[in-house]
């Protein structure tokens, strides 16, 4: 199948692309022999024994060769082969400036383990640098947010302002009366009542309580509102929850407590207030069809 072929080949050249270079592997190869032998602190630049180690040029690690292939030559003894052919790939990693460069590279960034369980060079540990980076686009993803936040805030407060200037352009006592008007947002909706009193613009709920209508009623965000916060708070909040609702029982069985009522007699003593019986009886009463309930009054 098209499809099929397709997959294959961009894994194929995925696998490729992620593979390491001859140079690379024969680099790593390298580093990892000098360091089993010499300890971890030796690279190519104190193998070589560089005097201006980083910062010698081409020509310099060249001519710097010849004079130790004079003293580590194999025709001279034959027990320096091993040692002469790492100097010589150390040399030509270096007076090259492209192998020179990915060697810096790793030097900075870390070389890769050899595992031959795995069949191949692989990277034990991410690096720092990753860490690092994972932080700040975390940061600059918060700071974005809080831009967000702020942007919708102040939409919020123009478009409460705006509605106040409307109604307050129908108030024909100046801000020096009380004027009603009636609004309906949707026409399947209910129209609300909207008081102009003073100057002040108030909506009337369902309730009946009257609530003044403010941009300042849209509270400015904070930094604890950020996605930097926020999003480690959505992981927390389930193991906080349950103490949270503990306290609020505890609260609440305390404020059910039957309080007792108590009032002073008239000799100064201290007395249980009890329910008085209504002088009323059941025949003076007088049930109407809504549940309210008639008390006649006796003829004196």
């Amino acid at each position: 199948m098209p499809s099929i072929r397709i997959g294959i080949w961009l894994l194929l050249i995925c696998a490729i692309g992620y593979c390491f270079t001859t140079a690379e592997v024969e680099i790593f190869q390298l580093q990892q022999e000098l360091v089993k032998k010499y300890g971890s602190n030796i690279d190519f630049y104190r193998f070589l024994k560089l005097p201006n180690l980083q910062g010698s040029t081409a020509k310099e690690i060249t001519k710097n060769f010849r004079k130790l292939s004079k003293k580590y030559h194999p025709d001279k003894n034959k027990k320096f082969k091993k040692l002469y052919s790492r100097l010589n790939i150390a040399t030509q990693v270096l007076s090259n400036e492209n192998t020179r460069k990915t060697y810096d590279y790793y030097l900075k960034q870390g070389f890769p383990d050899y595992d031959f369980g795995k069949g191949g060079f692989f990277f034990r540990r991410v690096q720092p640098k990753t860490w690092f980076i994972l932080l700040f686009v975390y940061t600059a993803a918060s700071l974005i947010h809080y831009v967000l936040l702020k942007t919708q805030v102040q939409s919020q407060r123009k478009r409460i302002q705006f509605f106040i200037d409307q109604v307050k352009s129908q108030d024909d006592t100046h801000g020096l009366g009380e004027k009603n008007l009636t609004f309906q947002q949707h026409a399947e909706d209910e129209p609300k009542r909207i008081t102009i009193r003073y100057g002040d613009v108030l909506i009337t709920e369902d309730d009946g309580a009257e609530t003044p209508i403010s941009p300042d009623t849209i509270l400015e965000p904070g930094v604890l509102d950020t996605l930097f916060f926020r999003l480690p708070w959505i992981f927390i909040k389930p193991f906080v929850k349950p103490f949270q609702s503990d306290k609020k029982q505890e609260k609440s069985s305390k404020s059910e407590k039957p309080k007792k009522v108590e009032k002073e007699s008239t000799n100064g003593d201290v007395q249980d207030a009890k329910p008085r019986k209504s002088a009323t009886t059941k025949s003076n009463q007088k049930v109407l069809p809504n549940g309210k309930v008639l008390t006649a009054r006796k003829k004196k």
